[in-house]
C-alpha cells in the first residue's frame, strides 16, 4: 500500500473519530492532539528499555508523528542524516565500525552487495 493511500485512510479514520466527539468537547481534543505532537517534538524518545517507551509510542501517535514525520524515532533508535547520494557509503561506515544498520522493523539488515 503507497504512502498517499495510507495517509487518506489515517485522515478519514480521523476525520469520522472526531465526529464521534460531542461539540463542546471537540477543541479539547484537537488541542490534546497539537499538544502530544509538541511533546513528541520537544521531549527525546526514551531508551529501549525505559518503562516509557509504551507511553512515548502512545503519544506519538496521538500526536500523529507517524511515517516520515521527522521526529518519529523509535525509542533507543536515532536516525543520522546524510544526502541520498552519501546513503551508501554512510551505511558502509556504520556497518565497518561494528554498528549494526537497522531496517524499519528494528532489527539489523542483511549485509547487500553494496547496493542501499
Amino acid at each position: 500500500m503507497n504512502t498517499t493511500a495510507k495517509l487518506g485512510g489515517l485522515g478519514a479514520v480521523i476525520a469520522l473519530l472526531l465526529t464521534e466527539v460531542p461539540e463542546q468537547y471537540a477543541f479539547y481534543v484537537a488541542l490534546f492532539i497539537i499538544a502530544c505532537g509538541a511533546v513528541t517534538a520537544m521531549v527525546p524518545p526514551p531508551h529501549a528499555g525505559s518503562r516509557w517507551a509504551v507511553a512515548w509510542q502512545v503519544i506519538t501517535t496521538i500526536g500523529l508523528n507517524i511515517g516520515w514525520a521527522e521526529n518519529h524515532f523509535k525509542p533507543g533508535q536515532s536516525g543520522v542524516r546524510v544526502p541520498v547520494a552519501d546513503k551508501p557509503a554512510a551505511k558502509q561506515a556504520v556497518a565497518s565500525a561494528g554498528i549494526p544498520v537497522l531496517n524499519k522493523k528494528g532489527r539489523p539488515e542483511q549485509a547487500t552487495n553494496g547496493n542501499a
